[in-house]
């Protein structure tokens, strides 16, 4: 889907691809019958706003499904818990000649504050369940530094404490060198859409069945990230992930096999069809 030199492809390009392939497939075999399908497309899902905006009453469904997941027949809804926190250095510059006892180099103190974070709690230290704190932007001169970090855990007990730390980070800076040296922003951004899918158990057993009938066995893995499914989930809307097929997610060998996005488009087709039996 890209050769390196543009943005995503397999994701979420692909999803899309495979959701009107899905959509003109239906409409080329009118015998396969279904009920009223409804699609929404929507931006910003990589940074957690996705479905900020999405207007759940007017789209009109009791559950739904995205297609935005890995390897061919992932089926997930479970994700992790998501904040993101921001911190904010304020340094104190002088001539470096006569700075002795003067000055607060920001971006030292940016480099201080990073290693107060568990240096075996990263994306690249974890896996399964595991939760991680993550650098997402640094920035920093003599005078102001900036440190984001997202911070993701599947158990809500466990993000609830990590929040906390981050915090607790900040007023450890603060306590050492002055209040307001650091001023923390933590912020949620989306929650683990299991406690709502538990409800609706019916809506993964139907995804499942239709993979199978498209020849694929389900594989049902927690989501290492988001999904936009997430945040509809908690709107009202449950809303598990289906696999798109694609490989190598967010860098320059990202990749998708043309035969996982077929198997995809006929787990859709089958989705809309299991539907239209269930309620008929």
């Amino acid at each position: 889907m890209t050769d390196g030199t543009t943005l995503l492809g397999a994701d979420d390009k692909a999803g899309i691809a495979e959701i009107i392939t899905a959509v003109e497939y239906l409409q080329q075999h009118p015998e396969i019958k279904h009920g009223k399908v409804r699609i929404g497309f929507n931006p910003d899902e990589e940074i957690g706003m996705g479905a900020d905006n999405f207007n759940v009453e007017l789209f009109g469904c009791d559950w739904a499904y995205t297609v935005d997941g890995g390897e061919v027949g992932e089926m997930e809804y479970e994700n992790f818990n998501a904040a993101k926190a921001v911190f904010r250095i304020q340094g104190l510059e002088v001539h470096p000649g006569y700075a002795k006892g003067k000055m607060v180099n920001a971006s030292l103190l940016a480099a201080e504050l990073i290693g107060m974070f568990p240096a075996g709690e990263t994306p690249a230290t974890t896996s399964g369940y595991e939760g991680f704190y993550h650098i997402v932007g640094l920035s920093g001169e003599v005078d102001h530094a900036a440190v984001t970090f997202i911070i993701r855990d599947h158990d809500r007990d466990r993000f609830e404490e990590r929040k906390r730390f981050a915090q607790g980070v900040a007023d450890s800076m603060n306590a050492k060198y002055g209040a307001g040296t650091v001023v923390a922003e933590v912020s949620d951004q989306y929650y683990n859409m299991k406690q709502e899918i538990d409800k609706v158990p019916h809506v993964v057993e139907i995804a499942c069945r239709a993979m199978e009938e498209a020849g694929v066995t389900p594989v049902k893995v927690p989501i290492r990230g988001g999904t936009d499914g997430a945040q509809l989930s908690f709107k009202g809307l449950p809303c598990p992930n289906l696999f798109a097929g694609g490989m190598n997610f967010h860098g320059r060998f990202e990749w998708i096999p043309v035969q996982s996005m077929e198997k995809s488009v006929l787990t859709i087709v089958n989705i809309a069809a299991a539907v239209a039996r269930c309620f008929a």
